[in-house]
Formats: C-alpha cells, sequence, structure tokens
C-alpha cells in the first residue's frame, strides 16, 4: 500500500464513484507524453507508471498528564517508476546505479488540486528518470561483459491491466477530543511515580492513492488509519531498564478506541512495568517453551511471514558488492517447514487489518496456500522475477518491490486446550530432569525498544543467525504449576527451521495487527515504508530452544528518589 510509506494503511474502500479528478486527469494526460521519450537510436521506455500519495495527518503525544506535541498537517508526494530497455532485460537489478534506476522521487509537490502544475512535475522526473536510466543500462551492460551470472532472469514480469476508481471522500476528525484524550490516557501513569518514561501518542491519517501505468492499469483508493501507542518504562534494583507498550490499530478513525479502553491499557501497562522491575533475572535454559497467545502470533509474524519470499542477487560490476540476504526459507519448496497438522494461508480479499485489493505494482493480489500439512508450497512474490517463479501474486507492500503478507493465517488440525498445552511442558521437564520450564506471554514485536538496545539484541546473535526480539512477559513454569515472572532474558538460535519443532498447538486463534516496515523487529519509527498486516495463530510448544541471561551492562539508578506526581490519576471519560 504505497501511502503506508508516509505513515498510513488501507483498511476500507469507498464505493466506485466516477467524480472530476484534474490530477488523475493531468498525471495520464503526462503518461502518454512519456511514452515518446526518445535519444536517437537509444533505448526507449517500455514502462512508466506514476503514483500520487496525499494524506490529512493529526496527531499527538502526552506523557504524565501533559500534552508535549500536537500536530495537522497534509503532504502530497509523487512518485515515477521508468524502465527502458523490455521485460528480460532494463535498468533495474543492479547494483551502482548511482540513483538511475526504475524509480524516481519529486520531493514536495503542491497541495493544490492544479494539473498544469502536476503534469510539469511529472514531466521533469520523467525526463531525469530516463537520463539517469540510459547511465545505469549501459553500465549494467558493460558489467555482463565482465562477470558470468549463474542463471539468467528477466527483469520484470508483464501483469494484465487492472482498474479500480474509488472517489475520495474527506473524512472529519475531532483533533481537541484526542489532544485530551492523550492527556488524560497519560495522566494514568501518575499513579506509577516510579517509572522513568511514560508515552501516549495517537495518530489519523486520512490518505488518498492515485496510480496509473503505461500498461493501462488505473488505481483511486481512499486509505485511513488511526492507531495509538501507549508506552512505559521502569528500572530495576540492579539498573535494567524494563519496558512495556499496548499498540492499537483501525480504520474508522472517527470513532476509534474509546478512552476507557486507552485508560485500562495505560494502567495494564504500567501495572506489568511495576512487576517487571520486581521481578528476579532470569538464568540460561535450554528445553521446551510455551509460546501462549500473542507471544505465537507475533513469533509467527516475525520468524515465519518474514521468511515466505525469495531474494534476488543483482547484477554487479567485477569487484562491486551486491547485497541482497537469502532468506530462511529459500530453496525449500516441497520440504517440510511445519508439522503435518499446519497449514498456512495469506489472503488479501479477507476483510482483516491487511486487506488489500490491489499492491504497488497495480497486481491484485491472489489468495495463496503458502504451507499445505506442513509442506512450504509457496511464496510471496512480486513483479521482480525469482529462481523458480516468473509471476507476480500481488505481494509488492513495501519499498524496492519487497513482499510482504496481508491476512496470514496459521492454523493446526490437532490442538490441545492451554491446560493440556501447560502439561505437556512440565511432562517433558519431568522426563529431561528440569526443575522449570518456560512460558513466553509477549514478545517485542513489533518493538518499542531504543535503537541502541535493538543494536546490541542483533549483536547478540552471533554465528547462531539472525536475532529475533525480545521476549517481555517471560515465565518460569514450575513442576507444581507454579509460575514466576523473571526478566532479562533473550532466546538464542531461534529461527524459521525452528517451526519444524512445534510440538503441539492450542485451540485458540490470536490476531495481532501491525505494520510492517521491514526494520529489524519492526522497530517503530523505522523502515523506508510500512504495509499493514493481520497475523492469526494459536499458542504453540516449541522443543529445544534456548534462553540466555542478558550480561550488558546497566544504567545507574537515580540519585534521588522520583517525586510524586499525583495521589490518583483521573478517571477517564467513558
Amino acid at each position: 500500500m504505497s501511502i503506508l510509506r508516509y505513515s498510513a494503511t488501507l483498511i476500507f474502500s469507498t464505493t466506485a464513484l466516477f467524480a472530476a479528478d484534474p490530477l488523475f486527469d493531468g498525471m495520464k494526460a503526462e503518461l502518454l507524453r512519456g511514452q515518446t521519450l526518445a535519444l536517437g537510436q537509444l533505448d526507449k521506455p517500455y514502462y512508466i507508471s506514476y503514483a500520487l500519495d496525499e494524506g490529512h495527518v493529526w496527531s499527538g503525544q502526552a506523557t504524565f498528564g501533559g500534552l508535549i506535541s500536537s500536530a495537522d498537517s497534509k503532504f502530497r508526494i509523487p512518485e515515477v517508476r521508468l524502465r527502458i530497455g523490455d521485460y528480460k532485460f532494463d535498468n533495474t537489478n543492479f547494483a551502482g546505479g548511482f540513483g538511475g534506476g526504475p524509480r524516481y522521487d519529486l520531493g514536495a509537490f503542491p497541495l493544490d488540486d492544479d494539473p498544469l502544475v502536476a503534469r510539469r512535475y511529472y514531466w521533469l522526473a520523467t525526463d531525469s528518470a530516463y537520463k539517469g536510466a540510459l547511465t545505469v543500462i549501459a553500465r549494467k551492460r558493460a558489467a555482463l561483459r565482465n562477470v558470468t551470472v549463474s542463471e539468467i532472469l528477466p527483469d520484470f514480469s508483464p501483469a494484465p491491466k487492472f482498474t479500480l476508481l474509488n472517489e475520495f471522500r474527506p473524512v472529519t476528525f475531532d483533533k481537541k477530543t484526542w489532544d485530551d484524550r492523550v492527556r488524560k490516557v497519560s495522566a494514568v501513569f501518575n499513579a506509577y511515580p516510579s517509572l522513568r518514561t511514560s508515552l501516549v501518542e495517537y495518530s489519523a491519517v486520512d490518505g488518498y492513492h492515485r496510480f496509473v501505468s503505461t500498461e493501462g492499469t488505473e488505481v483511486k483508493r481512499q486509505e485511513t488509519v488511526g492507531s495509538v501507542q501507549i508506552r512505559a518504562s521502569g528500572q530495576a534494583a540492579d539498573g535494567m531498564i524494563v519496558r512495556d507498550w499496548a499498540l492499537f490499530y483501525g480504520g474508522d478513525i472517527q470513532t476509534m478506541f474509546p478512552e476507557a479502553t486507552l485508560a485500562k491499557a495505560a494502567k495494564d501497562v504500567g501495572e506489568q512495568v511495576m512487576k517487571l522491575a520486581a521481578a528476579p533475572m532470569g538464568e540460561n535454559y535450554s528445553g521446551p517453551i510455551l509460546f501462549e497467545g500473542i507471544a505465537s502470533t507475533q513469533l509467527m509474524a516475525e520468524v515465519l511471514g518474514r521468511n515466505l519470499h525469495i531474494s534476488r542477487k543483482p547484477v554487479a560490476a567485477p569487484g562491486g558488492a551486491a547485497q541482497s540476504a537469502a532468506t530462511e526459507l529459500e530453496g525449500r519448496r516441497g520440504v517440510r517447514i511445519m508439522p503435518e497438522s499446519f497449514d498456512v494461508i495469506d489472503d488479501p480479499a479477507a476483510q482483516g487489518f491487511g486487506h488489500e485489493e490491489v499492491d504497488d505494482e497495480g497486481v491484485a493480489g491472489k489468495k495463496l496456500q503458502l504451507v499445505e500439512k506442513g509442506v512450504l508450497k509457496d511464496f510471496l512474490r512480486t513483479r521482480l522475477p525469482v529462481r523458480g517463479y516468473s509471476e507476480s501474486n500481488g505481494r509488492s507492500r513495501l519499498a524496492g518491490s519487497t513482499p510482504a503478507p496481508t491476512n496470514l493465517v496459521i492454523t493446526s488440525k490437532e490442538i490441545s486446550t492451554l491446560p493440556e498445552l501447560k502439561k505437556k511442558i512440565i511432562d517433558l521437564c519431568q522426563q529431561r530432569g528440569l526443575t522449570w520450564g518456560i512460558i513466553i506471554r509477549k514478545m517485542d514485536f513489533p518493538s518499542t525498544a531504543p535503537l541502541e538496545e535493538a543494536r546490541k539484541i542483533l549483536g547478540s546473535a552471533g554465528a547462531s543467525g539472525r536475532a529475533v526480539s525480545q521476549p517481555l512477559y517471560v515465565y518460569k513454569l514450575y513442576l507444581d504449576g507454579r509460575e514466576e515472572l523473571i526478566r532479562g532474558v533473550r532466546i538464542r538460535g531461534l529461527n524459521a527451521r525452528s517451526l519444524k519443532d512445534i510440538l503441539a498447538a492450542g485451540d485458540d486463534k490470536v490476531t495481532l495487527n501491525y505494520l510492517e516496515n521491514g526494520a529489524p523487529f519492526a522497530l517503530l519509527g523505522y523502515g523506508q515504508s510500512t504495509a499493514a498486516v493481520s497475523v492469526v495463530a494459536p499458542s504453540v510448544v516449541i522443543d529445544d530452544l534456548e534462553l540466555i541471561k542478558i550480561d550488558d551492562e546497566q544504567p545507574k539508578l537515580p540519585v534521588a528518589s522520583a517525586p510524586a506526581l499525583a495521589l490518583l490519576a483521573p478517571t477517564p471519560n467513558r
């Protein structure tokens, strides 16, 4: 979803109506002219697309009962993608292109609906993109004369014409009410004076996406999203920083998230931070782990959802670096990656948070059976051909034509109740001489971690491979059924191949809605673009996993005790 590059997401579409749209008319007119570009006998464009994303953004932040920021802004961001040559060989998929690839970003764009000004922007951008493409394709040809490519793949796949024309209907938003709401909700944290930080933040975006290409595809769709982030952090007696969060996403920005719901979430976050600060440090552990509820869904989003595509190494000049990290499931089509009882589908047509009618490349998404009876059957694909696949299935949703899931659903035909899953952990521990097992009830995905903490987690992976997000709610499960909250542990050695070691699945179905941005741990505020994703999964027991105790240096405690903020937090309006 293209507007998600600028912090929004598609939740619903209006009824297809055909009102006057001078900007769209201007884009189409200039696109016709762009097809005539030529410089002598040099390559001519075979594909051009224009996009224009606009939005009205309302946002506000508050901490401990005080509003610290409030904004009301609008944006328009145009984009040009231009390819010369043909579908088999063009100016893309080359490392060292120096900005002359298929995309050309224009930057600032007038907010007035002036088609002549719009045409001028696209004219200049198309001209610049064409000249840059000529330079790149020449360098690419020169590189191929001096390197051997193991497999020749086309650079772009054709796609059928697609039309979706929905009229824009501006949404009204009561900003004053929301500024007051986050101020009041943030005051809930006044009841926890030993907290180090707290933040309640809302964002509401009313957006519109226009797209037109030389293949005849025309798209106009309204895209709206509302979100609320509630965060807090504290400090344990040994100096360790502990934190928790609650995230809310929705499409109806006029009626989203009642104040009482948010206030309860803030109270839960504050209490959990206090519990974590008082909890004992964890220990190294090796054995079965129960990922319960949302923790399992977060795990599937991070470990499975982010590996359901194939990378492609670009052409590079001799001595140049062509960076393209392989995903953990590449080359495993037809191989069992989960127990035989498991199926995985991705359905953009489902009415979930990830609902999408057409992707960023103008391709309608198809329902995919990704895993059947535990066997990997398919991948999320874009119009970039990869080994074994020549066509897109409509999953280009992030910058750089990167695939992402839409509504990902993981199911198992063999299920157990939660008490049965706990008993399985206890039985396994008894058989192996362990005095306790582990339950994880929440992961830090998407992550609210400071950048420095995220770097430490990435660095801790070492030779064990890719790091996964840190577990936030971790409990020791003793053999008599008692549970004890612990802190300060990380998971080591967990990856997509660990899913083969799932021993049991729960009878629950827990949904995670989040904005995928491609950053490590989906770190909030990072990444070049975002896409709305919904993941549904049951609780799972996975065998042979490791927890390691965190031994990082910790900051010192404050010299003076925290001042009292309030005797009682204000009662929220219902």
